[in-house]
This record gives structure tokens, C-alpha cells and sequence, in this order.
């Protein structure tokens, strides 16, 4: 029985996302009503607040699920050597590439930079840029040069994900990390 509940949810929940990634196609998150949501979702708006508060909590979620897998995937990938970095950043394109679609819209449709902060802060990236780092005395000049990396690889990133017909996930990498090498 709690298995057949938590099925029904897990649908809903696909189904609302579905719906919302759909709706963030054609305009920003606060345009979208929960009424034109549910419409698309199938559902009634009872259902959707009883699993999310507005629409903000959808993207929330997407975001939390989409940084989530992302993590999962650099798990088993050394940050202590030049090969396991660069493994690392390619990972973190080909599951960009991989989720197109969504991750440029979470990268359009979040206020602010909270996706690019969530993005850089993943506990192996961040390491990283630490470790590259750790020479540079002055903490202001640090933190500068980590936010120029970071704003500068996810600028990138959007350029790279939004062409045509972008390069290679191989020649991405290496542009990217030619860059942060020569400010770390």
C-alpha cells in the first residue's frame, strides 16, 4: 500500500515538473500560474499544494535534484589529481548536455545567482578551487579570483550549452580549465 502511494506521488511529481519545465520554455517562473500548471499537469490545485507551496518550490526542487544527481556523479572521481579535475569537469558537461534543456532553464530561471552559487559550491568543485588557491594570502583577492572563475566557467558553460552546434565536451573542458589555470 505505501508503495502504491508513493508511486502515485512520484508521478504527480513528474508530471507537475513536466508540465513546469514546459511552461518555463515560453516564460519566466513568475509568470507561471499554478492554474495554467495544474491545467498542463492534469491535476487540481488541491493536489499540487499538497506536494508544493507556489512554483518557486517546484524550481527548488528541480534545482535540489538536478545538483543532487550532478554530485552523485562525481562521487568516485579523485580530486587529488590533474586527470581526476579534468574527469570531473567533463562529467559536470556531459550531464549538463545530457539535461539541455533544463539545466538552462534553471540556469535563466533562477533569482539571482543562487544556481551558479549552488552550481560552484558542490562540495567537489569547491575543493577544488580551494586547493588551487591555497597560496593566495590575501582572502579578498581569493574569494575574486574564485568568483571570476566560477561566474566566468558558468558563463561559459551557458554559451557552450545555448550554440548550435557546440564543441565537444573534451575541448569545453580543456578551454575551461586553460582559463581557471591561468587565474588559480
Amino acid at each position: 500500500m505505501k508503495q502504491q502511494y508513493e508511486q502515485r506521488v512520484l508521478a504527480t511529481k513528474r508530471r507537475i515538473y513536466s508540465a513546469f519545465i514546459h511552461l518555463m520554455q515560453e516564460k519566466a517562473i513568475h509568470q507561471i500560474s499554478i492554474s495554467e500548471l495544474c491545467r498542463l499537469a492534469d491535476i487540481n490545485r488541491s493536489t499540487f499544494y499538497h506536494h508544493f507551496g507556489s512554483q518557486y518550490d517546484v524550481l527548488a526542487e528541480l534545482t535540489d535534484d538536478f545538483l543532487a544527481q550532478l554530485e552523485e556523479r562525481l562521487q568516485n572521481v579523485s580530486p587529488y589529481d590533474q586527470e581526476g579535475v579534468q574527469r570531473r569537469v567533463e562529467l559536470c558537461l556531459d550531464y549538463a548536455m545530457e539535461n539541455r534543456t533544463l539545466t538552462l532553464l534553471l540556469m535563466r530561471n533562477t533569482v539571482g545567482t543562487d544556481f551558479a552559487q549552488r552550481l560552484f559550491s558542490l562540495p567537489r568543485i569547491e575543493m577544488l578551487l580551494s586547493e588551487k588557491l591555497s597560496d593566495v594570502e590575501i582572502e579578498e583577492e581569493r574569494r575574486a579570483r574564485i568568483s571570476f572563475v566560477t561566474y566566468g566557467s558558468y558563463q561559459l558553460l551557458q554559451e557552450w550549452l545555448n550554440a548550435p552546434d557546440p564543441v565537444r565536451t573534451e575541448e569545453e573542458t580543456a578551454l575551461i580549465l586553460k582559463l581557471a589555470r591561468r587565474i588559480c
